[in-house]
């Protein structure tokens, strides 16, 4: 499967960072093609908790957009460094690793999808969602 990764680095320190990321209801902030996301257990953020997603329906004759329906199962957690999860419609491993900058104002961070060819996740979603990351937590830290 096709691997893409994109680098950024967000105008926040990392605990802004990762309380975006703990809130499952910021998620469709960030995440392009999410609607919703719904955790079923009371820890949204450890390993193997499950969440239910919705996500939107934009498919034409040409292309084929995420739809995100289906879970999203949480596979490793290191607080405020790095979240793995898998996204069970697409067959997608997502891996965020997140460290300080060098001046501890804000966090650099690499996101890197494993997808299957011509699943509806493509090349750009990486930085898609870190573009979407670094404009949700702006506003927090200033």
């Amino acid at each position: 499967m096709p691997r893409y990764e994109a680098r950024r680095t967000l105008p926040a320190p990392p605990e802004v960072v990762w309380d975006v990321l703990a809130d499952p209801g910021r998620w469709p902030a960030w995440w392009p093609g999410l609607v919703e996301a719904d955790p079923t257990v009371r820890r949204a953020l450890a390993p193997g908790a499950l969440w239910q997603l919705e996500g939107t329906n934009r498919s034409s004759l040409f292309h084929r957009s995420a739809q995100l329906g289906g879970t999203l199962l949480v596979l490793e957690v290191v607080p405020l460094k790095r979240l793995a999860f898998q996204l069970s419609s697409e067959r997608t491993d997502v891996e965020l690793d997140l460290r300080p900058a060098e001046d501890g104002t804000q966090t650099a961070a690499t996101l890197a999808v494993e997808a299957p060819r011509f699943g509806g996740i493509g090349r750009i979603v990486p930085s898609q969602a870190l573009s979407r990351l670094a404009a949700l937590v702006r506003p927090e830290y200033e």
